[in-house]
């Protein structure tokens, strides 16, 4: 083999087919806010994650800030959330106005290590927000009792897992809020956007009127009420028109990714230096959007990868040696070295076997195997 090869990226979106005639029909029929379209999206994502009620939003991020506003967060509390996860779940709970407690991770999972978390709860803390990294469940089962025990809210943000499931549960219907996001990189997109997934009726009902200037129902504009306080974060029926379309090509989706980590399991597996977080999981209805690998030699392989035209992705730096929360006071050693290890592989849609082959042939022309 040789590097002679058209460049593989490492993924991106891709439509499902009869998304610009869903859109047309949105343009023609006059109305393109958040209406009628968005209410079908919003049942159809209720349906698959086999919950009451979903409000659709400007994004996973939002989603997740308004979460804990209708769940009563405010400013002086603090909210826990894992060190290993993509700024944007610490950015929503500053938007709030909370505080944020940092928590370390499991090394196999790469979710909040429960142990951590129930050391971490104090006077101030309201609120623990999960992260379902790459469709890998947060232990659920000791953390919802841990929270209920202490009459802490939990929100999930499940944005890397819709379709995937944890203990025979989808991830996102955990907690008392699962929030989801539709940008570009996940099983479906509607360009921005996300989702809060709820079965607390008193949760939904603050998140309309949260979404939507303090109005639970959609107003005139003009002479209504608004006898709360609340925002701008409307979907639009463009963006739920995409997203639909894109809905019907999630199950080949979810199928095409299980093949796509078999492949890379199958051509990496008997290699010592590579570990596959959360391998088995599978088996009872995870999935992950990207396979990824953690290695000692990441960087290395990193570097030979993109020397190959071949794209890939480095973990995201842990939260607390981000800027805006960097903490030298405490250690998070799981954060810490995942987040030097970890490598999400190309993980496109349409990946076939020769491709992943291909990536494998020059992982392993890195490590010498």
């Amino acid at each position: 083999m040789n590097n002679r090869w058209t460049r593989i990226e490492w993924f991106y979106p891709q439509m499902a087919g009869t998304e610009e005639q869903r859109i047309i029909a949105v343009l023609r029929s006059g109305f393109v806010n958040d209406g009628p379209v968005t209410r079908e999206f919003e049942a159809r994502i209720a349906e698959l994650v086999e919950v009451r009620h979903c409000v659709a939003v400007t994004s996973g991020t939002v989603a997740i800030a308004l979460a804990l506003m209708a769940a009563g967060v405010e400013a002086g509390d603090e909210v826990l959330v894992p060190d290993f996860t993509f700024i944007a779940t610490a950015n929503a709970v500053r938007l709030v106005g909370a505080s944020v407690r940092l928590v370390d991770v499991e090394p196999n999972r790469l979710t909040i290590d429960p142990d951590k978390l129930e050391q971490a709860i104090g006077p101030r803390t309201r609120a623990v927000v999960t992260v379902d990294v790459n469709g890998r469940g947060a232990n659920y089962r000791v953390i919802e009792p841990i929270c209920r025990a202490r009459g802490i809210r939990l929100i999930t943000d499940s944005a890397e897992a819709l379709g995937s499931r944890y203990a025979g549960r989808p991830l996102g219907s955990f907690g008392d809020a699962g929030c989801f996001s539709f940008s570009p990189n996940k099983f479906i997109t509607t360009g921005q956007g996300g989702m809060v997934a709820t079965n607390d009726e008193n949760l939904y009902r603050r998140l309309l009127e949260l979404k939507d200037q303090g109005r639970a129902c959609r107003g005139t504009g003009g002479d209504d009420l608004h006898p709360v306080l609340g925002f701008n974060f409307k979907f639009t029926d463009i963006q739920a028109a995409m997203g639909i379309a894109q809905l019907e090509a999630l199950e080949k989706r979810i199928q095409r990714a299980r093949e796509r980590d078999f492949w890379y399991r199958e051509a990496l597996g008997d290699i010592a230096g590579v570990t596959f977080p959360g391998l088995g999981a599978e088996e009872n209805g995870e999935v992950r959007v990207w396979t990824d690998i953690l290695s000692d030699a990441r960087d290395r392989v990193r570097s030979a990868l993109e020397a190959a035209g071949i794209g890939c992705r480095a973990f995201w730096h842990p939260i607390h040696l981000q800027a805006p929360y960097r903490d030298e006071t405490h250690v998070y050693p799981v954060a810490t070295s995942v987040s030097q290890q970890g490598l999400w592989l190309p993980s496109a849609f349409n990946i076939d076997r020769r491709t992943v082959q291909r990536v494998c042939y020059e992982i392993r022309k890195v490590l010498d195997i």
